[in-house]
């Protein structure tokens, strides 16, 4: 547990921030920053259990108070993942599902809504199905639409901040991705559409499109899913998918994301090094492929 010294204060201090995906992953790292802020949390997510730990966390880190609801994004019903998901209103034991959600948003007004979900992808293009196009679309650009229209009238009333985690790899594809970085490239044209839209509602977007981010597990999480496509070529576990890239912190990037949403940024784009390769690669696609295959790790000789 955190001990009071390492709460401070901030921008989002008792203010409504509102993270979807935030029980694992980056998400959860957002939780635990904007909790250090003693924001008011809300977070969104399917399993009720991770649920419960996520908000535990939040209080631990300081958080001024924290809730969540249990809701399956992936659904266009918005199927829970509950039996309590359907229920019109009350939060048991701090967490309700989609109804109780309805009744909230309508009665709150949301300061910061930060979309984090979705998951990376490894294979070839030509070994992609149509379903595992699908399925990463839908993680990954899908449920970050419909949680946005879920909370928009929140967003609205706040004159808000939404904030979109895409991926480096929406704005350099690097190849074995999968179906990744087509995911995150419409996730990057729908934010910026987004943000030109909704301005007129005195709303913020912002776009993040970080890097590979240093987690417990960065390669055996693709392991299996590599193994199944066929893939013995190391950079396909690899973070980036084998781009040599410093792994990124994710405190300081998290941080970094309250801070620049805050002073209402446009995108970040981490490693800075990297927005100039992207800028290059609008201007000049073929230097910056040229550049990219340097920053390749080198395949093993078989």
């Amino acid at each position: 547990m955190a001990n009071a010294g390492s709460w401070t204060t901030g921008p989002w201090t008792e203010r409504w921030v509102v993270v979807c995906g935030g029980t694992s992953g980056l998400g959860l790292q957002m939780v635990i920053a904007a909790a250090k802020q003693r924001a008011n949390l809300v977070l969104i997510g399917r399993d009720h259990f991770r649920l419960e730990s996520a908000i535990q966390v939040a209080i631990a880190n300081g958080a001024n108070s924290a809730i969540g609801f249990s809701i399956d994004l992936r659904s266009e019903n918005f199927t829970a993942s509950d039996s309590r998901s359907s229920g019109v209103g009350s939060l048991t034991d701090g967490i309700g599902g989609l109804g109780a959600m309805k009744v909230w948003m309508s009665a709150n007004s949301v300061d910061l809504l930060i979309n984090a979900v979705g998951r990376s992808d490894r294979g070839l293009l030509e070994q992609l199905s149509v379903n595992d196009l699908s399925s990463m679309l839908n993680d990954n650009l899908i449920c970050t639409w419909q949680m946005t229209q879920l909370a928009l009238e929140s967003v609205k009333r706040a004159r808000g901040v939404i904030v979109n985690i895409g991926s480096l790899a929406g704005l350099i594809a690097a190849p074995g991705m999968g179906g990744y970085s087509i995911a995150k490239s419409a996730l990057t044209a729908m934010s910026r559409q987004m943000r030109l839209e909704l301005a007129r509602y005195g709303i913020h977007v912002m776009l993040v499109c970080p890097g590979p981010i240093a987690r417990e597990d960065p390669s055996s999480r693709y392991e299996k899913l590599a193994a199944e496509r066929g893939m013995t070529d190391s950079n396909a576990t690899a973070p980036g998918g084998g781009v040599k890239l410093r792994l990124l912190d994710p405190v300081k990037l998290c941080n970094t994301i309250l801070d620049s949403a805050h002073r209402r940024k446009k995108e970040i784009v981490v490693p800075g090094k990297a927005a100039w390769l992207s800028a290059i690669a609008a201007l000049f696609p073929g230097l910056a492929d040229w550049i990219l295959s340097k920053y390749l790790r080198p395949k093993p000789h078989v």
